[in-house]
């Protein structure tokens, strides 16, 4: 599938747009590590988000990658908050987000810290 069709795909399956800034970034980390943090590939976005229950529990947020050790990445699919965030698998809620980064871009630049 093309980047553009993976794009609307998610976009359907979530019911809202997705920031183009986010779009960039998948684009040129996802499938890849930095860090302690996987990025998902644009085609893991669906079966990820479905699999952690991500628009059940955190609804407009998508699950773009984890630590390794049982935390989700968590951004806003509108970067509204541009905050990033890591929650627990098990505990899949806003009001357990911590926040590891002000925007994505800055997270990103600075090498994922997640503390």
């Amino acid at each position: 599938m093309r980047p553009d069709e993976s794009w609307s795909a998610v976009e359907r399956w979530l019911g809202a747009p997705i920031a183009t800034p986010l779009r960039e970034a998948i684009a040129r980390h996802g499938g890849g590590e930095i860090g302690a943090v996987r990025l998902y590939a644009i085609d893991e976005l669906i079966e990820r988000n479905q699999c952690y229950e991500t628009q059940v529990y955190c609804p407009g947020y998508l699950t773009v990658g984890d630590d390794g050790g049982g935390r989700a990445i968590l951004v806003h699919a509108a970067l509204t908050p541009p905050a990033v965030f890591v929650v627990g698998h098990g505990s899949m809620s806003e009001d357990d987000f911590v926040a590891v980064g002000d925007d994505l871009a800055s997270w990103l630049r600075a090498g994922c810290p997640l503390d």
